[in-house]
């Protein structure tokens, strides 16, 4: 039977730049290029001649090369690939070692084994890596400040949520970490809650910041009072109203301004207070011309009638589109492999488990454990945050009460707010 020597141009493999080793069927190394020295350190010499294991199964440091070669020389029904170690002296180095077979007549005679040193390469992958992490860790947080500083009201919320997420990942770890994070998941976890609000970006600013129930509108009110007040002034100063009928009218018309003014500022408003912003809808006054107008607009009645918080239906559907647009965002963004479930993540953080969230209406099973931490850490955020227009911060007691009671809802998982109230990592943002 042909040697090895007499299949392969030993011309072609002196040349190479690739390490070649050609090893029998029984195990003899029968080829080892000027290549193959370089890389491993070995003179032809010690190799050509000898058995494969007598030569590297005694280097220890190496086992990971030796068991690969050997593999290849074991199992012949797959070509074998891979990067491997390669200790020398005292350094390491990146090997990429392809292993074929050698056939005569058709017959199977021995394994070619080529290798390169791709310890460079390996290095710029690794760079290459750290930069994209970088880069996205840097438009992560680009982002996330835009987000929080395009409003003023909102500078904290997504620093704050983040802090809370980490601390709680921190818990996690130090006790066992039940969900079995590595650095990228973590990562990608972290990163969908700093992306979270980025839909926010298409909200208008006017109701991203609308403070008060009426927003822009309350000047035309404070403008139409100031009118009815002069108003009332000329027909006393014409005669056509007395004293007494003037003093009860500019006292009726202060005190609804300020009964106004007074619901305008959010929070809840009470049935007794509905009622009065009703009564008020149904009156009129006489203008300069002497037309009889309206007290208040119906856009201005229905704003005043806003049971809770300071935006419209519609205001609040706009606002509530910030989570498709999230979506819609995020889905143009590239991510690599393993950070595939941020967009998801991101975008699904008003979903509750009975159903009643949105975008999508997601429910129980459908909502990754993800998800439900981070719709835990907005709600707490926002009702303890003291940055919010349109109400007084919450303690934290008084915010573990609306918490719970969305979990006899069904809305929220109970498990996972009584780990995040057992890890105290909402003492990042309520020390």
């Amino acid at each position: 039977m042909a040697g090895h020597r007499e299949l392969i141009d030993e011309g072609i493999i002196r040349d190479m730049s690739e390490g070649v080793m050609t090893i029998t069927l029984n195990g003899i190394v029968d080829s080892f290029n000027p290549a193959a020295e370089q890389i491993l350190g070995k003179k032809k010499e010690e190799v050509i001649g000898h058995h494969f294991a007598t030569v590297f199964i005694r280097d220890q440091e190496n086992d990971v090369f030796s068991q690969t070669v050997l593999d290849a020389l074991y199992d012949t029904t797959a070509r074998h690939e891979q990067i491997v170690p390669w200790h020398r002296e005292d350094e390491t180095r990146q090997l990429y070692l392809v292993t074929s077979f050698l056939f005569h007549e058709g017959q199977e005679v021995g394994t070619v084994i080529v290798f390169s040193d791709i310890t460079e390469l390996a290095e710029l992958k690794v760079r290459y890596a750290q930069d994209i992490e970088e880069l996205l860790d840097s438009l992560v947080k680009a982002l996330s400040t835009a987000i929080d500083e395009r409003s003023h009201y909102n500078a904290n919320h997504t620093r704050n949520m983040v802090k809370m997420a980490e601390a709680f990942l921190d818990w996690m770890e130090r006790n066992g970490n039940a969900w079995n994070y590595d650095g990228i998941r973590r990562r990608e976890f972290v990163m969908s809650v700093g992306l979270h609000d980025v839909g926010k970006l298409t909200v208008p600013l006017e109701i991203m910041d609308k403070a008060t129930r009426l927003g822009p509108r309350f000047d035309s009110i404070r403008e139409r009072f100031t009118k009815i007040e002069l108003l009332y002034r000329i027909e006393r100063l014409e005669g056509r109203m007395t004293a007494e009928e003037y003093e009860k009218a500019r006292t009726e018309a202060e005190e609804n301004f300020d009964f106004i003014c007074l619901v305008n500022t959010g929070g809840f408003l009470t049935d007794e207070n509905l009622r009065r912003v009703q009564e008020l809808s149904a009156r009129t006054y006489t203008d300069e011309n002497g037309k009889e107008q309206p007290l208040l607009t119906e856009e201005e009645t229905a704003m005043l009638s806003i049971r809770r918080g300071t935006l419209t239906a519609e205001e609040r559907r706009e606002m509530q589109e910030h989570a498709a647009s999230t979506w819609n965002i995020l889905r143009q963004v590239r991510f690599p492999e393993q950070y595939a479930q941020v967009p998801v993540w991101a975008a699904s953080h008003h979903e509750l488990l009975n159903a009643t969230g949105y975008t999508h209406g997601l429910a129980g099973e459908q909502i990754p454990r993800e998800v439900r931490l981070l719709t835990i850490l907005d709600i707490f955020e926002a009702l303890t945050a003291k940055d919010r227009p349109y109400k007084p911060s919450m303690p934290a007691e008084q915010a573990w009460k609306i918490l719970d009671s969305m979990v006899r809802d069904g809305a929220l998982d109970g498990e996972m707010l009584a780990e995040f109230r057992e890890s105290r990592a909402w003492e990042q943002v309520c020390s």
